[in-house]
């Protein structure tokens, strides 16, 4: 493993240690991809995720996002030669113009993806590819406070609580892997890999420290400790060092961790190749 990015990324959220879990884990498994040029991040962000996979010495191509706040920081974040604000339904580029495109943690907050995919296959080479991050369609029974739920006979209970993690993540649709073939398909791409990551371990760990560390509630303890507001006491440096030592530490096992032959996990990484045309 190349680079550590549990701990890269508890560096940059200390004050969200769930974040930092599940995206160190999607940064490990989709570095382990190529990423032909040129390239486009299709909902780029704030360019952290380009950062963690792609060097500084030669920038992505292009970075698109439909926030112009996400906008402003990816184009200041130095990851991309030229960023864009933009709907993945009306991508404002040439056709057969990129060798591949990526998507990290997108496709799930889009109601309606298949405009989304045929307008990727537009942009891309005949031979390109397309690689994405989503969660799984295990991802809502894998919870902990599903499976604590069910394993209790609490049925009704279970789901109403994925359910309340739906909206709050605003996630509108998981596709197992067979779903997302048929979706790449009728987009023009024939899919090549279908790999799930975050084994049911680790989704639990993280559900429940969402749950101690406040992530989507309006109000908590930990969240004022690391507010912005309170940076001027000066106790913050010494919090967020604590964490990231203990927490590089404590959840290593986590993050190294592997879904297993047969198993499901959390969440899926896909390739697609676009069909020749």
């Amino acid at each position: 493993m190349d680079r550590d990015y549990l701990t890269e990324l508890l560096n940059i959220y200390w004050f969200a240690p769930p974040v930092a879990l599940w995206r160190a884990v999607e940064l490990r498994v989709a570095s382990e991809e190529s990423y032909p040029r040129p390239l486009l991040d299709l909902g780029c962000g704030d360019g952290l995720i380009a950062s963690g996979l792609f060097s500084r010495d030669q920038p992505v191509e292009v970075g698109i996002d439909p926030w112009w706040e996400q906008v402003q920081q990816a184009a200041r974040s130095g990851m991309y030669r030229h960023v864009d604000l933009g709907d993945g339904a009306r991508l404002p580029y040439v056709s057969r113009y990129f060798a591949s495109a990526f998507s990290n943690s997108v496709l799930e907050h889009i109601p309606d993806i298949e405009p989304v995919l045929c307008e990727v296959g537009r942009i891309l080479r005949p031979g390109g590819t397309f690689g994405f991050t989503v969660p799984s369609d295990a991802f809502r029974y894998l919870l902990d406070g599903y499976r604590t739920a069910m394993e209790s006979g609490r049925s009704a209970e279970a789901d109403a609580y994925a359910n309340r993690i739906d909206r709050t993540l605003a996630h509108y649709h998981y596709h197992t892997p067979d779903e997302w073939r048929g979706l790449l398909g009728a987009a023009g791409f024939r899919m090549i890999k279908a790999r799930y990551y975050m084994p049911e371990a680790a989704v639990r760990l993280w559900d429940r420290m969402n749950g101690h560390y406040g992530i989507g509630r309006p109000k908590s303890l930990w969240g004022l400790l690391a507010s912005p507001r309170l940076r001027g006491l000066g106790y913050q440096s010494l919090l967020k060092w604590s964490i990231v030592r203990l927490l590089s530490r404590d959840w290593r096992a986590y993050y190294e961790m592997d879904v297993g032959p047969g198993d499901t996990g959390g969440g899926l990484l896909i390739v697609a190749c676009r069909e020749e045309i």
